[in-house]
């Protein structure tokens, strides 16, 4: 869920971008002595601002966290049952090793066979574990977009009637007035949301 954070930080960093754009492309003021201060404040003027502490409102949007508990519990599925299958083939080996040791093969011929087998089952193993890392993977870029794609989305529909020109997200933001925060507004409307789906299924 890191990329999904980092990806959510790009896309509130774009509107910083725009808003540091819209400054630099301010018509400058006849008054050459407007500090930097007051500048700032004329630009500023007329935009509504809020900011969202990603990092808060994914670790309490219920969403996330099933998703989350989810994937987890498929990915320690996923390792038990590799460690499992690579705990025969462990077992396998050592077999063999007794019996080359033991001497207790028919044949040579016997003997090769069977260590063909081992390494065949030992590239099954290396292509399983490749498989299922990288089906991980994508299931893990799929419920990252799903929840991307439901908190914009959220926003946009919670911004409908343009009550802000711009919503940063707060690690972006060097200072900000906590009375800008919106993430616990954003927080309790998602889950109720999210709550409200959950009881029709």
């Amino acid at each position: 869920m890191q990329r999904l954070y980092q990806i959510l930080i790009a896309v509130m960093a774009v509107s910083i971008v725009i808003l540091f754009v819209l400054v630099l492309n301010r018509p400058s003021q006849s008054s050459t002595n407007v500090n930097r201060k007051s500048d700032t404040s004329i630009v500023l003027s007329g935009h509504k601002i809020a900011f969202v502490n990603v990092d808060s409102l994914l670790k309490n949007y219920k969403f996330y966290q099933d998703l989350e508990s989810k994937l987890l519990d498929k990915q320690k599925r996923m390792e038990n049952d590799l460690n499992r299958k690579m705990a025969a083939f462990e077992k396998d080996v050592q077999d063999f090793q007794k019996k080359v040791q033991m001497n207790s093969f028919l044949s040579e011929e016997s003997a090769r066979r069977q260590q063909q087998d081992l390494m065949m089952k030992e590239q099954e193993l290396y292509k399983l574990r490749e498989d299922l890392s990288m089906q991980l993977a994508k299931e893990t870029q799929d419920l990252e977009k799903q929840l991307l794609d439901t908190v914009m989305n959220f926003l946009k529909e919670y911004n409908a009637n343009e009550t802000y020109d711009f919503i940063f997200n707060k690690a972006a933001l060097l200072y900000g007035n906590n009375g800008l925060d919106i993430t616990d507004t954003l927080i309790y409307l998602l889950n109720k949301r999210y709550e409200a789906i959950k009881s029709k299924k």
